[in-house]
């Protein structure tokens, strides 16, 4: 067998994993979302094997305002199950590329919210190897925030899940009792959570979920293959997405569960092919204002494939 047709082969089956749900109906009349939805599925993918175990690359440019009548750039990195994920995190700011470096990992994400004063720099619940590093930082009413609505798990196998906080811990004053009951030797507190078991979740209505970002998601399919999505933003080549436009593309990923990590300027997707191979940034952050991929910010923490 020859290495053409390996490779070949190979896609062949990796590729129903990026498979879409349309929302088409057999109608000469269709609702602007059910274009959004046959552009973002009949769009020209560029596609690249990261991994021959089943990391696919795929992003795409929607130059021609048919994305959400706007200008788009997504990179979705496809995991199979047989990788491991885990959290990383630092004492002070990382770049992801750095975090994927230090690492030894193949591939990895930003993870959540951050700020210079908190402990580990992070404002979201923080586990790393069964330690708790951080606490949620409450808002100014005592509450936890939008973005401490769900937890991203890490299993002690590295397998990966996304959990909600229940809606009446949400007006509760408890910093942290709910993920302490979470088992895994990773937990990360993020939000907003945007699908669980199959559904849409309920989105607020404020400027962070209203305006258009760069965006950070993970997707977990019903057959445990994870997604990784990276919207490039506040750029003319990418306006970035709304929270509900994002809730959109992932759930024509068919993320069956899916949450919102960080976004901004710390949005960024990083792989390489192997470990002798240096850590590329393979989407566009947005910090240096400039549409390259030399604008990445130091973050936290961030969530790695190895």
């Amino acid at each position: 067998m020859n290495r053409r047709f390996f490779l070949l082969l190979l896609l062949f089956f990796l590729y129903p994993s990026f498979s879409f749900s349309r929302e088409i109906q057999q109608s000469d009349s269709l609702t602007s979302l059910q274009k959004d939805s046959l552009a973002f599925a009949e769009a020209p993918w560029d596609t690249k094997l990261i991994h021959f175990g089943g990391i696919i690359l795929r992003q795409c440019a929607f130059s021609d305002s048919s994305l959400f009548n706007s200008n788009q750039y997504v990179s979705v990195l496809t995991v199979r199950n047989n990788f491991r994920f885990d959290i990383v995190a630092d004492t002070t700011l990382v770049l992801t590329r750095d975090f994927v470096a230090y690492a030894d990992a193949l591939a990895g994400i930003n993870g959540s919210f951050f700020a210079w004063d908190a402990p580990w720099k992070s404002v979201s619940y923080l586990r790393v190897d069964y330690n708790e590093l951080a606490p949620n930082r409450l808002n100014e009413e005592g509450l936890r925030s939008y973005h401490q609505s769900g937890c991203l798990v890490v299993s002690e196998k590295g397998r990966l899940s996304v959990h909600k906080v229940p809606d009446t811990l949400m007006t509760q004053s408890q910093t942290n009792g709910w993920e302490q009951t979470l088992t895994g030797e990773d937990v990360l507190s993020s939000g907003p959570v945007l699908r669980i078991r199959g559904q849409d979740e309920p989105l607020l209505t404020n400027n962070f979920n209203l305006a258009r970002h760069p965006r950070t998601a993970v997707g977990i399919r019903k057959s445990g293959r994870v997604i990784l999505v990276v919207v490039d933003g506040r750029a003319h080549e990418a306006a970035g997405m709304t929270m509900e436009e994002l809730q959109h593309i992932m759930r024509w990923l068919r993320s069956w569960d899916a949450i919102n990590l960080d976004g901004g300027g710390s949005s960024t997707m990083c792989v390489r092919k192997n470990l002798g191979q240096p850590v590329q940034t393979v989407n566009h952050p947005s910090d240096n204002r400039l549409f390259d991929h030399q604008g990445d910010r130091k973050v936290a923490n961030a969530l790695i494939v190895q």
